[in-house]
């Protein structure tokens, strides 16, 4: 059956090779071309290469659907990544809009995300993910909840003097941020001592977090890791 030559082809080895190839070039080019020098003198090619490369993937697109067994699976998630990695580029044929250009140029980071088609590497990823749901829920509700906290009392003690630039508990938020993640711009900071007291333990309390969180991640990625092997 034509189907099953169609599944066979591109569950082929070097097919997905040859893609994976194919998405790698595609983002090389399009990091390249947004340098001026390389546009002006490759910019032709870059365009044909971008059209070759909508062609192949359609292609790919078109023979997936064919071989799938079941019609919804036509928006699982690879699926949907296949079809977003394509479709804006005909999109933007039907509107001279600006902001289908922009998709358009997005679509081609959307490519980066077929290759977890084709990587176990990512596969164990989504797998130590899955394993670890509820850790990593939890995980993340405590530092959600931890910035809620941060941000009111922030708001709290640096309001009174400061009213422009904890100007409302959502401002502050972008405060919290950047403190439990231990990056600091140092473009807002506490001026009171409570304020300055509040921002040192969430900072602290973002280094925890952090220990957390890739705490979990870790013994899911090694356990992911083991039962790939114990299969091979």
């Amino acid at each position: 059956m034509i189907r099953d030559k169609l599944k066979f082809v591109i569950e082929n080895h070097h097919v997905e090779k040859f893609i994976m190839i194919l998405i790698i070039l595609n983002l090389m080019t399009y990091v390249l071309d947004t340098m001026q020098s390389f546009h002006s003198i490759f910019g032709n090619w870059v365009q044909r290469f971008e059209i070759l490369s909508i062609m192949i993937f359609t292609v790919e697109y078109i023979c997936r659907v064919i071989t799938l067994d079941k019609f919804k699976d036509i928006f699982k998630p690879m699926m949907l990544i296949d079809l977003f990695a394509i479709l804006p580029y005909y999109l933007a044929f039907c509107s001279i809009n600006t902001i289908f250009l922009r998709i358009f140029r997005l679509s081609r980071l959307v490519r980066l995300l077929k290759l977890g088609r084709y990587s176990n590497a990512l596969e164990n990823i989504v797998k130590a993910f899955k394993d670890k749901k509820e850790e990593l829920i939890i995980t993340c509700s405590i530092f959600f909840t931890a910035i809620l906290v941060a941000s009111i009392l922030m708001y709290i003690a640096e309001n009174p003097v400061q009213p422009e630039v904890f100007s409302s508990i959502p401002k502050c938020f972008y405060f919290s941020i950047i403190t439990f993640t231990s990056v600091g711009y140092g473009d807002i900071s506490p001026i009171s001592d409570f304020g300055k007291a509040v921002a040192s333990v969430t900072a602290i309390l973002g280094v925890g977090l952090h220990g957390l969180f890739i705490g979990i991640f870790s013994v899911a990625l090694m356990n992911a890791f083991t039962m790939k092997d114990d299969k091979e």
